[in-house]
């Protein structure tokens, strides 16, 4: 007897079974639940409300999640249009349980399910065990709604799960979990610094278009609110359109016992440039767009700054050089500084992220591999990263780390190969080290050389796009810059 009608029979027999459980006094709620499911309105409204109420973290979970969704309920209409089965004959199921509506496409898969399971997988990745197990019982009810409705076969809300499933860890691959460090990366210690409570001494220089789009924020004018009121005998400078950064934060380090900078990653870099000239102790006051240097020394407020000030607690770490240039985050070379250029020549007229997402996909499309020579070897280079210290990988890009003194430069290169080199390039990223050849390579080192032969050589530096030179060389300076760290610290 064959494997497809036998397992045609017992679908039919567990969907009877499923669908004389139950009481009658539940039955007129069945169709509200199962109609309320449709075109993914509580997946949205979850995500909705976690991208509003909740942190980073969970605006990261929040959006995985609904593209998890989203992946598992396309896919289950492309394969619902090549299944083509039959709903079941719901004749049989109680007349105020049916759903209002009818569904006239193949009741192979669940959709429904499908979104619901990938959601609930891209949720469980890394929220609150509260929150996972709300979405994975919402799920679930999902599933059993409908073969208890008469709507699907227990076989369809199978396919479902596997779809969702697949879509999650999909998700989790492009979208992974990020887990942020409680106290902030490790340093090497220095001492308590004798600091003034008020502020003497401390030149705050602030960069009004550190936030997003370039333009002076609410945000902004908070932090230099604050600043005032608790360093009122603290010098202030800020920023204007007209002004040379480097200049400014040259003669503030200069003319003060501690430099303060709030702005975006280009801007701490620039002031960490200036304390490293002038021996000064630097204090990051995060109030850019991403903030990462910031968010990496623990200072993940203004207000966890100025208390790290206050505090006096001073830490050595390193920095990266390329070029004669500073870098605290990474360095990179490839596409991504054409990239970078791109969103910042769109981000004033659409906005910073919506730039960015813009400029990645005009990337992705039209970005042809570089020329280089990478430590004397010939390679044709999609992307490169140069990150300060190493870092946690999270879908083979750099994104988080535990140490910012250990002594190495992390390396992370992807390579062109033919055939069918986009293709191969996004297999590398995703499934790096799992198949032979690939073209992705990690590794942590003291220096690099790069030459790039052809013009324009386009290097990003935390952020900041330059032209580099015919050859150049990344370094390390280890425990070089002193920074103010806060007094809880691993």
């Amino acid at each position: 007897m064959r494997l497809f009608p036998r397992l045609q029979r017992l679908d039919q027999r567990l969907y009877d079974r499923v669908t004389r459980v139950g009481t009658p006094h539940l039955d007129g709620y069945t169709p509200k639940f199962v109609q309320s499911t449709d075109n993914m309105a509580p997946w949205v409204l979850v995500s909705a409300t976690l991208a509003v109420t909740g942190g980073p973290r969970l605006r990261r979970t929040a959006l995985r999640a609904i593209a998890a969704a989203g992946i598992a309920n396309a896919g289950a209409t492309a394969v619902k249009y090549l299944a083509r089965r039959p709903r079941p004959d719901s004749s049989a199921v109680p007349a105020a349980r049916v759903p209002y509506r009818s569904y006239v496409s193949s009741s192979f898969p669940s959709g429904h399910t499908a979104a619901a399971v990938g959601y609930a997988g891209g949720v469980v990745s890394d929220a609150p065990l509260p929150l996972s197990l709300l979405v994975s019982a919402m799920a679930g009810a999902v599933g059993f709604s409908r073969v208890h409705s008469g709507v699907h076969y227990p076989g369809d809300v199978l396919g479902g799960v596997a779809i969702g499933a697949v879509s999650a860890l999909l998700s989790r691959a492009l979208l992974p979990p990020r887990p942020e460090l409680v106290f902030g990366a490790s340093t090497t210690p220095v001492g308590e610094a004798d600091v003034d409570q008020e502020g003497a001494g401390v030149t705050v220089v602030v960069n009004p278009r550190g936030g997003a789009n370039g333009v002076p924020t609410l945000t902004t004018a908070d932090t230099t609110t604050r600043v005032a009121r608790q360093l009122p005998r603290a010098r202030i400078v800020p920023l204007s359109a007209d002004d040379d950064v480097a200049s400014v934060m040259d003669e503030a380090a200069r003319d003060s016992s501690v430099l303060a900078v709030a702005g975006g990653d280009g801007t701490v870099n620039a002031g960490a440039t200036a304390a490293l000239a002038h021996d000064r102790p630097l204090l990051v006051l995060p109030d850019g767009t991403l903030n990462n240097f910031a968010r990496t020394l623990g200072l993940t407020s203004v207000e966890i700054a100025l208390r790290a000030y206050s505090g006096g607690r001073l830490a050595r770490v390193d920095v990266g050089e390329v070029d004669g240039r500073v870098f605290l985050n990474t360095s990179s070379f490839g596409s991504y500084p054409r990239m970078v250029e791109r969103r910042d020549r769109w981000a004033d007229r659409i906005g910073k992220w919506p730039a960015f997402a813009l400029a990645l996909w005009r990337d992705l499309r039209e970005v042809q591999p570089t020329p280089a020579l990478v430590d004397g070897r010939p390679v044709k280079v999609w992307w490169a990263f140069v990150g300060n210290c190493r870092y946690r990988t999270h879908a083979r890009v750099p994104a988080l780390r535990e140490h910012l003194d250990d002594g190495r430069l992390d390396v992370r290169v992807l390579c062109a190969r033919s055939p069918f080199p986009r293709l191969r390039a996004l297999a590398d990223v995703l499934f790096a080290g799992a198949t032979s050849g690939s073209g992705y390579t990690e590794r942590l080192t003291e220096s690099l050389t790069l030459a790039i032969p052809d013009e324009p050589r386009l290097l990003a530096v935390d952020g900041e796009v330059v032209e580099g030179s015919a050859e150049v060389v990344f370094r390390k300076r280890p425990a070089a810059l002193r920074v103010f760290v806060p007094l809880v610290h691993g």
